[in-house]
Formats: structure tokens, sequence, C-alpha cells
């Protein structure tokens, strides 16, 4: 298991959200004493348990698990792109989209080309997961300069990778997107484009 062990990962999803042991143990369903055997690797879950947390607090059983995923399931430019739409339904990283994509007589220019952008804003009080987002892009960056300048080996570009997943351990959650009827949506799209027409 990568980085930290089992009965870490346990623990920092009841931190991160906000339970008691005591309360942890109630929504699962599970005596206190079996979730301290957890957390201290005395034992582990049965599947359905860690079905039951994965379900519950929106974070992968191979995230529990601590089965690290490979650049090998980005085996279609489709499944790339999917990667995108998760990152834009984390909790708390809020993502702006740029579509440059009106080119005059649609050609492009030195100075006006085709492209899209994400940004995200570090110092982001509404999304608290932007600054260490950034700071782990910046990482990234850094990294890859590093590899591709032949100023660090392969080895250690990968013990690079490691270590982040280490360090910014703490799981994210999935963005509560409400089902909404078809007369609730267009109330809130007019709400929307209201407060974004006053925004400009």
């Amino acid at each position: 298991m990568s980085g930290i062990n089992f009965g870490e990962r346990i623990r920092l999803v009841r931190k991160n959200a906000e339970c008691s042991q005591k309360e942890f143990c109630a929504l699962l369903d599970i005596p206190q004493s079996t979730l301290s055997a957890y957390e201290t690797d005395r034992m582990q879950p049965t599947i359905a348990t860690l079905v039951k947390i994965a379900e519950k607090f929106n974070v992968s059983v191979d995230w529990l698990c601590g089965i690290e995923k490979s650049v090998s399931t980005f085996g279609t430019l489709g499944e790339t792109l999917s990667a995108v739409y998760d990152l834009a339904e984390i909790e708390g990283l809020k993502i702006d989209f740029t579509i440059n994509d009106h080119l005059p007589n649609d050609m492009e220019t030195a100075d006006n080309r085709w492209f899209v952008s994400m940004t995200i804003y570090g110092n982001d009080a509404d999304n608290p997961c932007n600054s260490d987002f950034c700071n782990g892009i910046r990482q990234i960056s850094d990294n890859i300069s590093d590899l591709e300048s032949y100023s660090i080996s392969k080895e250690m570009y990968e013990a690079e990778k490691e270590r982040m997943k280490g360090y910014y351990s703490l799981p994210v959650t999935k963005k509560d997107i409400p089902e909404l009827s078809r007369e609730e949506r267009q109330k809130k799209h007019i709400e929307w484009v209201k407060q974004h027409l006053n925004d400009e």
C-alpha cells in the first residue's frame, strides 16, 4: 500500500467527515471496538463494509485499499477526458474553463490561436481544495521541467510522484448535485443568469 496504510486511510475518511468514532460507527452500523481495530490495522473490514464506507463518504474502494491506478487507466482519450469531469465534480475545487474558438475568419494568427484552458485560483476562500491543488500542480510542473532538462533521473521523478500521493492524502468528495424537476431547473437557471449578468 503506497504512502499511508489502511488504518490511516480509514481515520482520514472519518476526520475529513468530522465524525467522532462513535458517530462514524453509527453511520456504518459497526461496534466502536471494530472501528478501533480498523484504524490500528489489527483488523480489516469486510467487502460489504468497504463498499458502505466508499458510498457514504464518497471515496473509492481503490483508494481505501491503497490500490494505485497507473497511467494505463487512461487507455483512450475519452477516458482521459472523463477524468476532467471527475476533477470538475470535486467538492471544494473550482475550475474556470476558457474556450477560445472564435477566430476571425476561422483562421489562427500568431496572436489569436484556438485553445482551451483550465484556471484554478489558489486563494479562493470558498473552495478550500484550490490552494493545495495549485501547490501540487506547481510541484508537478517543476518535476516535469527537471525531468525534461535532465536535472533529475526517471527514478527520482517517479519517487517524487509517489511522495506527492502520500503528502496530499486527504480524500476528496464529490459535489452533491441535486436531482431537480424541470420547473426547479428553469427557476434556478433564471436566477443563475440574473446573477451572472449582474456580475458583468
